[in-house]
């Protein structure tokens, strides 16, 4: 069985925090969060982004009661919410009681709070008006940063672009559906995300929604100088398939067209290179309405018409292509749990969230199956009408999360392979090597789809690069969760039998509160490549760091040394995997801009720029962390392969 993972101050320190923070309303929150939100501990298969809970701040868990229930950080695993309170029948009781006691109280509270606190989003809100393209400033923006560098980095910044390979590409990340904004401006439709957000409670933490977060649709051009001023030498974007084809399919939106010809042009006048996505868990939502989205074959077709248009329309400038963007995390989220959209999954299994309909056991397969053929079709397309004439490349970015071993034992070896291949083999092993992992034939059965000769012809080498988007590791144990807690369901998240922990003897894999960060994943996940996939060409397409968000006024929103340690580290280790031969052209951080984080919603910040709700950008520490490591722009001559 697996452990949950318990982390937080001392006991001394958890009653000081107790006795001054120990507000009842929070109960309700823990409430409302249990009950929408159970999660397995023991799945190898979740995402990084997955449902957390602050600490249990109540007057019940002070003093003696607080190693019962948990006023230690309850890190953000499966089941972390469940197996907390299957801990403390007796607390949990004395919570739901207090937590209906307080239901109205809370209730006017909560409304009060949504309504008019806002930190940089809307909430469920009407679509803000075409003529009102910003909110107007009621709030003091924070302090700028002060002092000189030498101040913030007394001990320099550990490596520089001069230690990377020659024409290595540093870079950053803004995403159409996290920072866009102009929700509905100039014919754009409502993406999936669009519409889980405005319509199922709870889908984003604090009700935020994405698409009035970030702002770029207006204000690209200084979000671009923003990287060119830190000496960085490549920007990854992404189109909005709902801006493009409102409809999914059918007519082009000219304006659409317009719009991002002036955004690359303007990237491409700044001197960076440039990555476009075509898809970030933001295809029309019409597509859901029409046949189910990508649990319909058409879903192929009418992706590929769009990327023939984008290629048509931008592939004269540019040179670097992305199909989909971590389809392997999304296509269990979105057809095994409650958590992103479309939730569907099979109710029974309680600890993924209720849904109204789905089979979890089924579905994730086939809209992977699915989402690969629109991969592969997409990038026939592209080599066979436009690459030759663009001289472009074209490939696909995949999330990966590591596992390691809890112990050396073979079942535990071969548990974390499995992991592995349910979560990047998924997709990888059909794109380079033709076919799905053997673990997931024999795991899955029957419930896996198979691919026609044909099919293997299209999907097999149908990338020129590979994007991994690298951040966080769990332990990896063998267990068979079919044996005793359900024996009845099927779910992809189960098939593995493998499941996961964040600790190993009351040690923690690594530091942090919604992630673990790692940095040694960096180069055993790159040593991977090399000898599975035999070094195969590859960007680290995301890296980054979340921090909780508190207030306008805090310096911490400014002062992220959490994030300037996870940089420093990660490529470090990046650098050190480089040195040992691996094949890695360039890195991304995620992300250039605070916004929309799917269901984590504005509650914790990845940008290296702090973004208020009047839409203003401010660098962070991590920006200027970023500015004196690339500000050596000497050329390099070395070349570590």
């Amino acid at each position: 069985m697996g452990s949950t993972m318990q982390r937080g101050p001392g006991s001394g320190e958890q009653e000081a925090t107790c006795k001054s923070r120990a507000h009842d309303i929070e109960v309700y929150f823990l409430i409302m969060r249990a009950l929408s939100y159970g999660h397995q501990v023991r799945d190898g298969g979740w995402s990084r982004r997955m449902l957390y809970l602050v600490p249990i701040k109540v007057q019940c868990c002070c003093e003696e009661e607080s190693q019962k229930i948990g006023a230690n950080k309850i890190k953000k695993l499966p089941g972390s919410i469940l197996t907390s309170i299957a801990a403390a029948p007796q607390q949990l009781a004395s919570a739901v009681a207090m937590a209906a006691t307080l239901s109205i109280i809370s209730f006017s509270f909560l409304a009060f709070f949504l309504l008019f606190w806002n930190g940089g989003c809307s909430r469920h809100t009407p679509v803000m008006d075409v003529g009102s393209k910003r909110p107007s400033p009621t709030r003091k923006n924070p302090p700028l940063l002060s002092g000189s560098s030498s101040a913030l980095f007394p001990n320099g910044t550990n490596i520089t672009r001069f230690d990377f390979p020659q024409g290595f590409l540093f870079g950053s990340i803004t995403s159409s559906m996290k920072h866009e904004g102009a929700e509905l401006v100039d014919g754009k439709s409502l993406n999936i995300w669009d519409q889980y957000a405005r319509t199922v409670e709870g889908a984003s933490f604090d009700g935020s929604i994405p698409g009035q977060c970030g702002d770029s649709y207006y204000r690209y051009a200084e979000d671009h100088q923003l990287m060119v001023d830190l000496g960085m030498n490549a920007y990854r974007m992404s189109l909005a398939w709902s801006r493009i084809y409102p409809n999914g399919s059918g007519e082009v939106n000219e304006l659409a067209i317009a719009h991002y010809n002036e955004v690359i042009n303007d990237v491409l006048d700044r001197g960076l290179e440039l990555f476009v996505t075509l898809w970030t868990q933001d295809h029309p939502y019409q597509l859901e309405t029409d046949y189910m989205g990508p649990l319909n074959g058409t879903f192929i077709d009418d992706f590929a018409a769009y990327a023939d248009t984008c290629f048509a329309a931008f592939g004269d400038r540019v040179k670097k292509w992305i199909t989909f963007d971590e389809p392997n995390d999304w296509a269990g989220l979105g057809y095994a749990t409650n958590q992103n959209p479309p939730g569907r999954c099979t109710s029974n299994i309680d600890i993924y969230g209720e849904c109204a309909a789905g089979d979890s056991g089924i579905e994730p397969y086939i809209v992977g199956h699915h989402v690969i053929l629109a991969h592969a079709e997409a990038v026939n397309i592209y080599r066979s009408k436009y690459q030759e004439a663009q001289n472009g490349s074209i490939g696909i970015a995949l999330w990966h999360r590591w596992f390691e071993p809890l112990t050396d034992s073979p079942a535990d070896l071969a548990a974390a392979q499995r992991a592995t291949d349910f979560l990047l083999g998924w997709f990888l092993d059909p794109i380079l090597q033709g076919d799905y992992p053997d673990s997931m034939k024999r795991y899955a059965g029957s419930r896996l789809p198979e691919f026609t000769l044909e099919e293997i012809a299209k999907v097999n080498g149908s990338i020129d690069f590979l994007g991994l988007n690298v951040i966080t590791a769990f332990y990896a144990y063998d267990y068979n969760f079919y044996e005793d807690e359900y024996p009845n369901v099927k779910s992809y998240y189960l098939d593995p039998q493998a499941a996961t922990t964040g600790e190993k003897d009351g040690v923690p894999i690594g530091v942090g509160k919604h992630d673990y960060a790692v940095p040694w994943i960096m180069r055993k996940t790159l040593e991977y490549i090399k000898y599975r996939y035999n070094n195969f060409p590859s960007y680290i397409t995301q890296t980054g760091w979340g921090m909780e968000f508190t207030s306008e006024e805090d310096e911490a929103n400014l002062i992220d040394d959490e994030r300037v340690h996870f940089f420093e580290t990660y490529y470090d280790e990046l650098l050190n995997a480089i040195k040992e031969g691996a094949n890695v052209k360039g890195v991304f951080a995620w992300s250039l801009l605070d916004g929309f984080e799917f269901n984590l919603g504005l509650e914790v910040r990845l940008g290296i720029h702090y973004v208020d709700h009047t839409l203003t950008r401010f660098a962070r520490k991590s920006a200027e962390w970023f500015r004196l490591m690339l500000a050596d722009n000497s050329t390099s001559t070395r070349n570590y392969l």
